[in-house]
């Protein structure tokens, strides 16, 4: 009979413990290593809503390079983010308008003071995949006229 009411009492006890683990995410990390050596890593922590990626070199002890901190919204889907240098000064921030199908429709510029500093806007053609990029300063000027996007493995020059 102790021991029915010991098993009792330890799920009683348990059980809370339990129902609080199921609501948080599990913390995940991811490493990536580059073609130049450069190393990536991502952690992204449910629970604060951030996905956090380092770079640094491929020296010993390796430097910082970068860091950038993204704020996650519904999804896990990047709601804005943070630049930093490699001394961790903040560059500049971004702020990211997405379709209903999740992808990136315009990404809005900050400096470290929240000044406003200009918007990229990402047209997409069929499928997933942006066909045009367009670039405007703070005053709302194109900077670079829109143009393709080069798919990987294509080449955009023609052969003659």
């Amino acid at each position: 009979m102790k021991s029915l009411a010991f098993l009792f009492i330890v799920i009683a006890l348990g059980a809370p413990t339990l129902r609080a683990q199921e609501t948080y995410g599990t913390i995940r990390a991811t490493t990536r290593i580059h073609e130049d050596g450069t190393l990536s890593t991502t952690i992204v922590d449910p629970e604060k809503h951030t996905a956090e990626e380092t770079w640094t070199d491929a020296g010993k002890p390796p430097k910082v390079l970068k860091k950038t901190t993204y704020l996650l919204g519904d999804g896990d889907l990047a709601v804005g983010a943070i630049f930093y240098d490699a001394k961790s000064k903040i560059i500049y921030k971004a702020s990211y308008t997405r379709d209903p199908a999740g992808h990136v429709t315009e990404a809005v510029f900050s400096s470290p003071d929240d000044q406003y500093l200009g918007k990229r806007v990402f047209v997409y053609g069929a499928g997933n995949t942006a066909t045009q990029v367009i670039d405007y300063d703070a005053r709302g000027q194109v900077i670079t006229p829109a143009q393709p996007v080069a798919r990987p493995g294509k080449s955009s020059k023609k052969s003659h």
